[in-house]
């Protein structure tokens, strides 16, 4: 079974988090073993589920300071319907209305990080592909390379001509440098692994 990543839902943070995942009497707060380093003490969070072998990770995304929680073991579906009944976490149906009713630039940059780090350990969805072919011709460059930045970190193969029409189009020669970043990182990445294993 695969990790589950959730978005946490807006607007709280880590802390709210692990607020109320510590008062949930299935779940207990894993200690850290390693205080030295206090930024990561900060930012990563571990608790167990009562089977002893769920672990739900709270952890603040470094690249664009989202925070989200990642659910690995044999109650992972388990643990993400209690953390969406203990109002934790934020379902792709929400995050996804979130992305079609955001106007400002950075709402749709938020959106885009949110949308990202739902997606990772997803197949690929139209309705998502369609959504970030919005954000790669949206008028503003930051938001652009948000979304290229995004597909890089999904590693979709559907991305691939999306990509490619930024790097060989996109009038902001940043983007377009970005784009082709962004091909080269998928196309090293364990796509090819990925097809093979679904296929045997």
């Amino acid at each position: 079974m695969n990790p589950i990543r959730l978005c946490i839902r807006r607007p709280l943070n880590a802390h709210d988090v692990v607020e109320r995942l510590s008062r949930e009497g299935s779940l207990s707060l894993v200690p850290s073993g390693d205080q030295q380093n206090k930024q990561d003490a900060e930012e990563y969070y571990s608790f167990v589920m009562n089977d002893g072998m769920t672990m739900i990770y709270v952890v603040v995304d470094r690249a664009t300071s989202l925070p989200y929680v990642l659910l690995n073991g044999p109650l992972s579906s388990q643990s993400a319907w209690l953390l969406h009944m203990l109002g934790v976490t934020e379902d792709m149906q929400a995050i996804m209305q979130y992305c079609q009713e955001a106007t400002h630039t950075e709402d749709k940059i938020d959106a885009i990080c949110r949308l990202g780090i739902a997606a990772y350990f997803d197949e690929a969805q139209p309705e998502i592909v369609d959504m970030f072919k919005q954000y790669i011709r949206d008028a503003d460059a930051r938001v652009r390379q948000s979304a290229i930045f995004a597909t890089s970190f999904i590693g979709w193969p559907e991305f691939e001509p999306l990509l490619q029409i930024a790097m060989e189009r996109d009038p902001d020669a940043r983007v377009s440098t970005i784009a082709a970043s962004a091909i080269r990182i998928m196309r090293e990445s364990d796509w090819n692994d990925t097809e093979e294993s679904s296929t045997h």
